[in-house]
């Protein structure tokens, strides 16, 4: 039987009581625009060390179990090893300085090659860990309200902030959701007799085909009952300047200043190892 709720964790709320799920909403998202700006812009493995470091303090603290976040990193990982190998047979290097180690036609395999794609995989995964682990600890509600709060300032441009911030965060969301009607559809048609987990991949992917069109219909059904629940709380983005009320107000405490204090200085630290990384 295949449950795909097992391998897919991408955008589920883990309330566990922890350290990180209690933060201000605001304080997260900006911890995370940080280590997000940070990891985009280190280019050393000492660096990305360092930065490891400080994943296994966030991986501490979040409470969370190391075997759920690599459960749904498995998926994304063989994608990763495709593009790598693909990047590495086809890298051309800008500068005449990359050493060749072997060649065969168009496919051409330099250390350079090796070491600088390397590096863009590392980036990219520690970029899906920390989307992950912020979509592990904040709530829908949370996230919403602390996207609004930090970017307010917008809204007296006339851009609707607040309508955006909520398309944009049920999009995530809606990940475990059309994932757990996904596995429900397959259970359906399991019990009428059709193998998924038989066949090589051509014949399971005509098998998903008749899936599409009751996922489709689902997805319909749960936008109309959705947007009907939003107009209702009032995001009705046709009248100019509405806000909404909140039920209950944000305050920094005194864990969520220091924990954007030791991000800033984190990221200072590193940026400072990577200057003068030898490698």
């Amino acid at each position: 039987m295949i449950e795909l709720s097992r391998d897919i964790t991408f955008g589920q709320f883990i309330n566990n009581g922890s350290a990180l799920t209690r933060m201000d909403p605001r304080a997260k998202l900006i911890c995370a625009v940080l280590l997000i700006a940070l990891v985009s812009y280190i280019g050393s493995f000492i660096a990305f060390g360092i930065f490891l470091s400080g994943c296994i303090i966030l991986q501490w603290m979040s409470r969370i179990s190391v075997a759920y976040v690599l459960r749904g990193f498995r998926a994304f990982a063989i994608f990763l090893i495709f593009i790598y190998i693909i990047e590495v047979l086809f890298y051309n290097s800008p500068t005449q300085h990359s050493t060749l180690i072997w060649q065969w036609g168009i496919f051409n395999v330099s250390w350079e090659g090796i070491v600088r794609n390397l590096l863009l995989m590392v980036r990219v995964i520690f970029l899906y860990y920390l989307a992950s682990m912020l979509m592990f600890v904040t709530s829908l509600v949370d996230l919403t309200d602390g996207s609004e709060a930090l970017l307010s300032p917008l809204q007296r441009l006339g851009i609707p902030v607040n309508a955006f911030i909520m398309v944009l965060v049920i999009a995530f969301k809606f990940v475990p959701i059309f994932v757990a009607e996904i596995e429900r559809l397959i259970k359906a048609q399991s019990a009428r007799g059709v193998r998924f987990d038989k066949g090589n991949f051509i014949h399971r992917a005509i098998k998903l085909g008749p899936l599409l069109i009751p996922l489709f219909l689902s997805g319909f059904r749960r936008a109309e009952a959705l947007s009907i629940a939003m107009e209702a709380r009032g995001y009705a983005g046709a009248v100019r300047g509405w806000r909404r009320s909140k039920r209950r107000e944000m305050h920094l405490q005194r864990f969520d200043r220091l924990a954007l204090v030791f991000t800033i200085m984190f990221c200072i630290v590193t940026i400072i190892v990577n200057l003068v990384a030898p490698y």
